[in-house]
């Protein structure tokens, strides 16, 4: 090799070598979590401080004083993102990216923010303004968070828990999402359907004899077997179109998941009878 092509080869090494690295070690490390429901997916993104041995997070002389406008996070503003509407804390919020940001006070409630300026610094918080969406949050107590989390729980059918915990301080807000299907079926139209079916199952169960018995109970077309089944117990028929239903499965009194791979037909006679 000559020396010539050396020094180029050498000068290349340099310059690939002083180029920042992608990989960087951040006291506040980037994190994401998102929750799908019916069909709503809904996510967060932040930086996640830590308490890193500081007696106080919140107040005078501490880490987030009183009235600020704080996002809950650090870097980048966290930021909240849904495919569809919901409701957050009974507040309506249209699908889109929110940068999320609260506004601390040392008695009472905090001011939750959402501002659709999604890309903001932590130190640039927005000034108010009508395109907010503002509420009050309550503020509780929870064990020791030594790193900042955001996180869904207590998921059902039509929503769930988002809540914030660091130190102790603990921030849920209730998400409720719009229904794919209508669960509840109105008296007069689930008259028809009421009464009993001869059922049998396909394969090796086909010499069972059983029986499905509809009902109409809180306002909800039931069904169940006779004998029971215990496959099909005490579930609702949600209807998908026209004398088509599918199945709600209960627990604890509401319905935690619609199994749509299973539907039933029913047909009408002349007179509409089914």
């Amino acid at each position: 090799m000559t020396r010539s092509r050396t020094a180029l080869l050498c000068a290349a090494l340099l310059a690939a070598l002083a180029r920042p690295v992608a990989a960087q070690i951040r006291a506040s490390e980037l994190a994401s979590v998102s929750q799908t429901i019916d069909g709503t997916k809904i996510a967060m993104e932040y930086s996640r401080p830590r308490v890193r041995g500081r007696k106080k997070l919140f107040g005078t002389d501490s880490v987030v004083k009183w009235n600020e406008t704080w996002t809950p996070g650090a870097n980048y503003a966290t930021t909240i993102e849904a495919n569809k509407p919901f409701t957050l804390d009974g507040h309506a919020i249209e699908k889109g990216k929110y940068s999320v940001w609260m506004v601390t006070r040392e008695k009472g409630d905090w001011t939750m923010v959402l501002d659709p300026d999604h890309h903001r610094f932590h130190t640039m918080p927005p000034d108010s303004n009508a395109k907010q969406i503002r509420f009050p949050v309550h503020v509780g107590k929870s064990p020791a968070q030594e790193i900042l989390t955001w996180s869904f729980s207590g998921i059902s059918a039509g929503g769930a828990t988002l809540a914030m915990d660091w130190g102790t301080t603990h921030i849920a807000m209730a998400v409720a999402v719009t229904s794919s299907l209508r669960m509840l079926t109105p008296a007069d139209e689930a008259a028809p359907f009421l009464g009993r079916y001869d059922f049998k199952w396909t394969g090796p169960d086909s010499t069972k004899k059983v029986q499905l018995v509809t009902t109409h109970k809180n306002g909800y077309l039931m069904a169940t077997t006779e004998p029971r089944d215990e496959w099909l117990v005490d579930f609702a028929l949600i209807r998908v179109a026209d004398n088509w239903y599918t199945l709600g499965f209960f627990e604890k009194g509401a319905i935690y998941e619609v199994e749509r791979t299973w539907v039933f037909e029913f047909k009408r006679d002349a007179a509409g009878k089914v």
